[in-house]
C-alpha cells in the first residue's frame, strides 16, 4: 500500500459533497429522526434489546457501509478516465493499488460511525466504555466486506452505472439486512432472509456489546466469507483487465 497515494485519495474523496451529504449526514438526520420517534428512553424490543442503542447501532452501520462501497467503487471512474492504465505504468503494484483502495474505504468510513456514536450518546444511549469500543471499533472492522465489495462494483461497472448501482447495492443491503427494518419485530421467516446478508451480521458485531445473545462467532465467520469471496473476485477481474492493457 503507497501512503502517498492514499492521502491523495482522501483530498479527493473529501471534496466530494456528496459523499459527506449521503454517508455521513444523511445516517446522522435518520438516526435523530428514528430516535426522536422510536426511541424513548428505556424502551426495548421485546427480546431485550435496548431500542436507541439498536437504532444508532443500525444508522452508524449504514452510513459506513454506503461510506466503504461507494470509496473503494470509484474504481469504475478510474477505469473508465484510463487512469487505472497509467497507474499500471508506475512501480504501484496491483496488490498495493487494491489495499490502498480498501483502505481508503476503511479509513471514510470512520466518520459515520464516530458521528452516529456521538448523537447516540447526546440522546441517550448509556453504555461503558468497554461497549462503546465494541460498538465503534467493532463496527468499523466489520465494514471490511463491504470495502472489497466496493472493489468489485468499480471492476464491474462503468463511470455512468457505478453510482446508481452502489445506491441501490447500499439501499437493498440496508432494507433487507435489518438497517432499516430490525430484525427484532420482524417475522421469522423475514429473519432467516436477513441473515443470508452481510449487513445483518454488520449489525451483530456492534449489537454485541448490548445484546445478551449476539451470535458474534457467527457475524464474524460471515462476515469474513464475504470478504474472502469478494477479494478472490476483485483480484481476478483486476488480473484480467492488467492482460487486455
Amino acid at each position: 500500500m503507497n501512503l502517498r497515494y492514499l492521502l491523495f485519495e482522501i483530498r479527493i474523496v473529501l471534496r466530494n459533497s456528496r459523499f459527506i451529504i449521503f454517508t455521513v449526514a444523511l445516517p446522522s438526520i435518520l438516526f435523530l429522526i428514528y430516535a426522536g420517534i422510536f426511541g424513548g428512553q428505556g424502551d426495548n424490543y421485546p427480546d431485550g434489546t435496548p431500542v436507541r442503542a439498536s437504532l444508532m447501532v443500525s444508522m452508524a452501520a449504514y452510513g459506513a457501509m454506503g461510506a466503504a462501497l461507494s470509496a473503494s467503487s470509484s474504481i469504475a471512474v478510474e477505469r473508465g478516465l484510463g487512469w487505472q492504465r497509467q497507474l499500471r505504468l508506475t512501480p504501484l503494484s496491483g496488490v498495493g493499488y487494491l489495499f490502498t483502495k480498501t483502505a481508503l474505504a476503511m479509513l471514510l468510513a470512520l466518520p459515520a460511525i464516530g458521528i452516529v456514536s456521538v448523537l447516540g450518546a447526546i440522546m441517550g444511549v448509556r453504555m461503558d466504555a468497554g461497549q462503546w469500543f465494541t460498538v465503534t471499533v467493532g463496527l468499523w472492522l466489520a465494514v471490511l466486506p463491504f470495502a472489497v465489495m466496493g472493489l468489485v462494483i468499480g471492476q464491474f461497472t462503468t463511470m455512468d452505472s457505478q453510482q446508481p448501482v452502489v445506491s441501490a447495492v447500499t439501499i437493498t443491503l440496508g432494507l433487507i439486512g435489518g438497517l432499516w427494518i430490525p430484525a427484532e419485530i420482524v417475522p421469522d421467516w423475514m429473519r432467516v432472509i436477513m441473515k443470508a446478508t452481510p449487513t445483518y451480521w454488520l449489525r451483530e458485531i456492534g449489537h454485541s456489546a448490548f445484546a445478551a445473545h449476539a451470535a458474534i462467532a457467527t457475524a464474524v465467520s460471515v462476515l469474513g466469507a464475504y470478504a474472502l469471496g469478494a477479494a478472490f473476485i476483485a483480484a481476478r477481474r483486476y488480473s484480467r483487465d492488467a492482460v487486455r492493457v
